[in-house]
């Protein structure tokens, strides 16, 4: 009988902390906090999670209650709990109580200048080539942007195959890894596929844009707009933008240079790309890294890296709260 009541205790703790996990997922969706961490494609796939764990920890907590010790154990024929002694128990159920605990006590944390830091900086420009060289988009560009970005691929594999070589090329005056690839894309999760457009999306939106006296950039069509502008640049100098995003500053930029930036999901956090438009203004020295603003001004070009981007002359610049949703996603 003591037997029964150990194997009930565990079975019953590992119900509550499935439950655990459920009320997390259902206080992440009923606040909307969830977008935090995943793209908001993926909200399927989170229901459907908050479910299961519901319903595998009631069956948990049900079979605790059982007398019959066949009831509480599989039949496998080998003893699956009498070896752990209690440190080893509390150790292992420790490792899932702590993220249920931390994700109700801590606020969620968002991305910020610091990750750039890390990653550097770059025009989405960059993210789109490596999008086409995999298939993944079919925008607006043209056939000497995707030469440029096979470039960077197999620069890529260069550092890959023997990182040591490589960094002992750039001595020689070869562009560095962290100014050719700093935004390159982490892996996606196993059977994750990057989302393509509806055919004629991209081609409707540019002709939408070239008609509009101020491109205003709004969040559902952040990621698209900024595509577009990237690619076709020439085509839009002269044209007035606005746009909200947050202050990034390179050490290399000029006193009045700095990004207007926003991380763009197409999985979850891991993924994150940065979409960063460089721009210029009197006074834009005052500025610090993770001041939201709202800007507007006129397109022109500039050159960074080697890259032609987007500039931004900015006119008029207002500083304002971080948004309920500081990140964009994909929306077709």
């Amino acid at each position: 009988m003591e037997s029964n009541r150990d194997y009930g205790f565990h079975i019953y703790l590992r119900g509550i902390i499935l439950l655990g996990f459920t009320l997390l997922f259902f206080k992440l969706l009923a606040t909307g906090d969830i977008t935090n961490f995943i793209a908001p494609r993926m909200m399927p796939f989170m229901y459907f999670a908050a479910g299961t764990l519901f319903i595998l920890g009631i069956v948990q907590i049900w079979r605790s209650g059982s007398k019959n010790k066949d009831e509480l154990v599989c039949n496998c024929g080998f003893d699956h709990g009498e070896s752990s002694t209690p440190i080893q128990s509390i150790l292992i159920y420790s490792m899932f109580v702590l993220p249920v605990v931390t994700g109700f006590m801590f606020p969620d944390n968002i991305l910020d200048s610091s990750i750039i830091d890390k990653r550097g900086f770059t025009n989405s420009k960059v993210i789109v080539e490596q999008r086409e060289q995999a298939g993944a988009f079919d925008g607006p560009s043209g056939g000497a942007d995707g030469a440029s970005g096979e470039s960077e691929t197999s620069r890529a594999e260069a550092y890959l195959d023997d990182p040591e070589g490589y960094m002992e090329d750039q001595e020689n005056g070869e562009p560095t890894i962290d100014e050719q690839l700093a935004d390159a894309p982490l892996e996606h999760p196993e059977g994750f596929e990057l989302q393509e457009p509806p055919e004629g999306y991209y081609e409707e939106l540019k002709a939408e844009m070239l008609e509009m006296d101020t491109i205003v950039v709004d969040d559902e069509r952040y990621i698209p707009m900024m595509n577009i502008i990237d690619m076709s640049i020439d085509e839009f100098v002269g044209k007035k933008i606005e746009m909200v995003g947050f202050v990034y500053r390179e050490a290399d930029f000029t006193e009045n240079q700095f990004v207007v930036a926003r991380f763009g999901l197409s999985c979850c956090v891991a993924d994150a790309s940065v979409y960063g438009t460089l721009s210029t203004m009197s006074g834009g020295g005052d500025l610090q890294n993770d001041d939201w603003v709202k800007v507007s001004g006129t397109l022109t070009t500039t050159q960074y890296n080697n890259w032609t981007l987007p500039y931004v002359e900015v006119d008029t610049l207002e500083k304002v709260e971080q948004p309920d949703s500081p990140y964009i996603y994909e929306y077709y």
